[in-house]
Parts: C-alpha cells; structure tokens; sequence
C-alpha cells in the first residue's frame, strides 16, 4: 500500500513539473473587466457538452503549450455554453448565454468570438487546430491594437 501512494505522489509531482499549463478561463464578466483595464481582447470558446469536435478543441488546441503562453500573455478567455443559463453585461447591454450567440448567428459548434471593449467583434465557426488557432489570435490582436 506504501508503494502504491509513493508511485502516485511521484507520478502527481512531476506532472505538475511537467511544463504542461492550462488555460485561465474566466467568467465573462471578470473577463471585459480585466479586459477594460489592461487593453486585452478576450476570446470566447462558444460550446456545448454534447459538441464533439468542442471536446477535441479542449483537448488539443487549447492544451497546447505554445497557444496556453499566447493566450496568457495576450488574452483573457472565456468559456460560454449558450444552453446554460446565465448573463452579463457588455457594451450597454444584458446577455444571457443564449441571446449573445444568437446576436452573432452562432448556429454550430465551437465557435469562437474575439472581442474587444472597444466594440470590435468577429466570430470564427469549427475546429479550429492550433496553427489556425494561434493565426486568428495573433491577426485579431493585431487589428484591434
């Protein structure tokens, strides 16, 4: 039994040393928040949890060391499932989940949205790998600055 809860401390402790980050996803809230002061844009990963190709973006895309840095240093992200309940305010005007997809016409999924304060917006339907991935958010970062 002692070796057992040796052989998993050690597995436990050099897989947080592994190098591997995760994504700091935020409320969308705390997200245009963050986002009015420090000038970031925010990416919104727009799913369901019935999506397959969604699982396969958390899974891939979003695990990925270069895009987990990229977005750290350049966005806020924020995860949204428009068949859940829930609301925010932005630009003036109160969101549900649901009502802020439909605005954008998202009708599959992923989506994901890129925005800022300043009132610029686009949205990007499907997989998207990492390479395409990691292309919107440095083109996007780039127009809104």
């Amino acid at each position: 039994m002692k070796s057992i809860l040796l052989l998993l401390l050690l597995l436990s402790t050099s897989y947080n040393f592994s190098g591997k980050g995760e994504i700091e996803w935020k409320s969308m809230e705390s997200a245009i928040e963050a986002s009015t002061s420090d000038d970031k844009p925010i990416f919104v990963d727009v799913y369901t949890d019935w999506c397959g190709w969604c699982k396969i973006l958390d899974k891939k895309t979003f695990q990925d060391d270069e895009v987990v840095q990229y977005v750290k240093e350049n966005y806020h992200a924020v995860k949204l499932n428009p068949e859940k309940d829930g609301s925010f305010t932005f630009k003036g005007k109160t969101f549900t989940n649901e009502s802020y997809t439909d605005q954008h016409e998202i009708n599959s999924y992923p989506a994901i949205i890129v925005l800022h304060p300043n009132g610029k917006e686009k949205v990007f339907m499907g997989y998207k790998d990492t390479k395409s991935f990691l292309e919107i958010l440095k083109k996007y970062k780039r127009q809104v600055n």
